[in-house]
């Protein structure tokens, strides 16, 4: 049973693989492709499909094929899409089983009512859609129940088997259920269990209307009496593995939920994802309110920023001030002035930004050059790094020491001197 399911994980993650690598197909997309909550889809389908059933029960062998018979049933499955990537499914499955071990065997039938939730892995990845718009891939969960009869009986006389045989009591018994445990030709009421699905299929569309598949099923009793045997180490289990054909409904010409792509910017279920960038901002700004009302505020600064308006003749002009030097780590102020003009870039794909850096007077004119360049540098990495800005969209003029700011009245020396160390951020 473990070699199978290796097996089965890796056929089914080597075509996941092999349909993601083959995803840069050339087909365009079109409108009625994208999903979003404006448009109407198709979203009911029904499924018939039929396979074999393999029993791993305690009469029977855990091969990966079973040696002996092997029973076939038929399904039929109804499903409703909710959003691209998930949807909800009632299955019925109808088959005879089988199985022999040992002295004794099993042999009986089973009716599967189950509801099953559906997730379509190729919709929940980096590009979610169709696998070059005609693969799906999912995993399948749910909870069921089993109706099932079966006798035990010998696997020397064909005999079905008493109490008194398989226990060494006086019980005459029949080990039968859904059987009339003195009369085992006679039929009574189904005996009923419990079962959880769990398994994996892969779909193709040909069309707006017709689906094929192949899906492989687990489904796990919650009890250990399929086989009429309580003495097994695990509950009984059994294997369904089918080809379907799905039909659609709904208008022909339009196409169905779980075939569409998901447009960029919703999650799995189909909602709006925020911004991050906005989400780290709303951090940003919490934590400058903290920093602010513990900061003394510095007339300095409210001066220079009054002075660089008339500079620039704008009143977009934003700035990060330097300590002497080059090096340094931006502040929550500086981090949240930065992601405030990257949000109004993002909004606005006609806008540029071009950063400006200068220097003070102290020391040499062609190292302070490089400082300014540096500086500027540093502004952009941030905004290009951890703010996911087009560096196409960012230009830098580094100055140096040239152009300084004249004297200003209002200013102390030390803040003559702050005023020219910075890179004036202007959005145009």
């Amino acid at each position: 049973m473990r070699i199978f399911g290796i097996i089965i994980f890796i056929f089914f993650a080597t075509f996941v693989s092999e349909g993601q690598n083959r995803r840069d197909s050339l087909f365009v997309l079109t409108p009625d492709m994208i999903f979003s909550f404006g448009q109407s889809y198709n979203s009911w389908s029904v499924s018939a499909g039929f396979g074999p059933v393999f029993m791993y029960a305690d009469q029977s062998g855990y091969s990966l094929f079973p040696n002996e018979e092997v029973d076939f049933g038929p399904s039929l499955q109804v499903t409703k899409h909710l959003v691209p990537a998930f949807a909800f499914e009632m299955q019925y499955l109808q088959s005879d089983m089988f199985g022999r071990q040992g002295d004794y065997g099993f042999r009986g039938d089973l009716m599967d009512i189950s509801i099953n939730g559906i997730a379509i892995i190729n919709q929940m990845s980096a590009h979610p859609g169709p696998v070059n718009d005609k693969w799906n891939y999912y995993l399948k969960i749910g909870v069921g129940a089993t109706l099932f009869r079966s006798r035990l009986f010998s696997v020397e006389t064909g005999e079905v088997v008493r109490r008194s045989q398989l226990y060494n009591s006086s019980n005459p018994d029949y080990v039968v259920l859904g059987y009339d445990v003195k009369n085992p030709e006679e039929k009574t009421s189904r005996a009923t269990d419990i079962v959880l699905p769990f398994g994996a299929g892969l779909m193709y569309r040909i069309n707006n209307r017709f689906d094929v598949g192949v899906e492989s099923i687990l489904r796990f009793s919650a009890s250990d009496r399929l086989d009429n045997i309580l003495t097994g180490a695990t509950n009984d289990r059994y294997l369904y593995t089918s080809l379907n054909i799905s039909y659609k409904f709904g208008d022909k010409d339009r196409r169905h939920m779980r075939w569409t792509y998901r447009a960029e910017g919703m999650d799995v279920f189909g909602r709006p994802q925020e911004d991050p960038l906005l989400a780290e901002i709303r951090q940003l700004e919490e934590d400058i309110d903290i920093y602010e009302a513990n900061r003394p505020v510095h007339k300095d600064s409210v001066v220079i920023t009054e002075t660089l308006r008339v500079v620039y003749d704008q009143y977009n002009v934003r700035t990060i001030f330097f300590p002497p030097g080059h090096i340094r780590r931006f502040s929550p102020a500086d981090q949240l002035l930065m992601g405030r003009i990257a949000v109004e870039l993002n909004n606005h794909d006609d806008k540029k930004l071009t950063l400006y850096g200068y220097a003070d007077s102290d020391g040499d004119s062609e190292k302070n050059m490089e400082i300014s360049r540096e500086r500027c540098l540093a502004v952009k990495e941030y905004f290009v790094y951890e703010l996911g800005l087009n560096p196409g969209r960012i230009s830098i003029v580094p100055l140096g020491e040239e152009n300084p700011l004249s004297p200003v009245s209002d200013l102390s020396p030390r803040g003559l001197k702050m005023a020219n160390r910075r890179v004036d951020l202007v959005v145009e």
